[in-house]
């Protein structure tokens, strides 16, 4: 049976030949059912459409192959790229020579004469003012007079007072027999109450802390020994007559040397010279010295940033130029590589070129270190490019490659 896309490509050669209107978002039965509105009907078997009536001239046959050939095939994802490159070349040139002319135009500007600035035209004269007879009457109007017959008084009207609020009597409840399913618990008959120690006891209690202490502040100091000095000392308790057993020490850690030689205490069988830890001696610094070195640090930063700023564009487009070709290199099953990567590190080239243009016009030195930095991370992006094509082309990323690997692996862990 033939789809809705095969549909449309057969009616799409057909419409070279005999014109059937078609729309490309039509599904499969409406494609069908135009086909025979139009007295055709469609051979699936042979993958055609033929004519279903037999009153008319003979119609041309075509074939899904005939189709495919007649037809335009569609471009492929390297070839789109390619034409994108050449419309984003175009459109560079024609950037660079609007550039050009911008430039030229105001070169001449500035090494033609200077014109004489032109004449201020002279102010239009003031209109005149009008005099106070005009504006104010002669005659003194005095205040307009009230009879005071007339004068009504209004009195403040009376405030209403609130209506008193009823108290509702509320109903009381009969008290209930019923009593609560909760049950207290009762206290244990075998609760015994903390003793006081007595003098003795707390005597006994505090040495056992102080030798705890003692303890751990001796494991403390012996990290301050070397490997092989605690191996030493491990094998100087092997050879004592004294000694409870002989002590492993071949792959012995640190840890457990120290754990060894405190909990056989070996400092008691013979002396151990602990080392005493090195203290760096403390400069005394004035508030105004920290503050001097707290600004130093931040003007240093500062600088940084002021050098990085330009570049961040550059940065940014490193990684995404790898994700793009990496993606591109994908659908074109590992091939051309080479043309890949002229095209990756033209784009580059053109964003560090408006990046350079950026700073000439702000007047800023860009920094030789910073670039070949970024330069670096592009090649080796590069690099892995090329890796990644290298792989594909002998078929690693395929499903056969990893079965194959799988099958590989467990014929290891079981030959072991």
């Amino acid at each position: 049976m033939l789809t809705a896309q095969e549909l449309i490509t057969l009616i799409k050669a057909h419409n070279k030949l005999v014109s059937i209107k078609v729309n490309a978002s039509m599904k499969r039965e409406k494609l069908i059912k135009l086909i025979e509105d139009k007295g055709y009907k469609v051979d699936h078997k042979n993958k055609k459409i033929v004519d279903a009536r037999k009153d008319r001239p003979r119609r041309p046959k075509i074939t899904l192959k005939e189709a495919e050939d007649m037809l335009p095939k569609p471009k492929t994802a390297l070839q789109k790229q390619k034409a994108q490159e050449r419309k984003e070349e175009k459109a560079a040139e024609e950037k660079k020579k609007l550039r050009m002319a911008k430039k030229e135009a105001v070169e001449q500007s500035k090494k033609g004469d200077k014109k004489p600035a032109p004449k201020k035209p002279k102010p239009a004269p003031k209109k005149p003012m009008k005099k106070e007879d005009d504006v104010r009457p002669k005659e003194k109007v005095g205040r307009p007079k009230v009879d005071p017959k007339k004068i009504k008084v209004v009195q403040p009207k009376k405030k209403e007072q609130p209506k008193p609020v009823k108290k509702i009597q509320r109903r009381q409840l009969q008290e209930t027999k019923k009593t609560t399913t909760t049950k207290t618990e009762d206290k244990p008959e075998n609760l015994k109450l903390k003793k006081k120690l007595s003098d003795e006891e707390k005597k006994i209690k505090e040495k056992e802390r102080e030798e705890r202490k003692k303890y751990n502040q001796y494991k403390q100091d012996l990290k301050n020994f070397p490997v092989a000095e605690l191996r030493e000392i491990v094998k100087q308790y092997n050879s004592h007559p004294e000694r409870k057993r002989e002590l492993r020490i071949k792959g012995e850690s640190k840890e457990a040397l120290i754990g060894k030689i405190a909990g056989y205490r070996m400092n008691e069988l013979f002396p151990i010279n602990i080392p005493e830890k090195k203290q760096r001696a403390k400069k005394d610094i004035t508030e105004e010295e920290k503050d001097k070195k707290k600004k130093e640090r931040q003007a240093k930063a500062k600088e940084q940033r002021a050098k990085e700023k330009p570049f961040i564009p550059l940065r940014r487009a490193v990684g995404q130029l790898y994700a793009k070709y990496n993606r591109l290199l994908r659908e074109n099953n590992y091939q051309d590589i080479k043309g890949l990567v002229k095209s990756m590190r033209k784009e580059f080239s053109d964003i560090l070129e408006t990046i350079e243009e950026e700073a000439d016009e702000k007047d800023i030195e860009l920094d030789d270190d910073i670039y070949n930095e970024i330069d670096e991370d592009l090649e080796k992006q590069i690099t892995q490019l090329k890796s990644i094509a290298e792989r594909g082309l002998r078929g690693e990323f395929s499903e056969e490659f990893k079965k194959k690997q799988r099958e590989e692996e467990r014929k290891k862990r079981e030959g072991k």
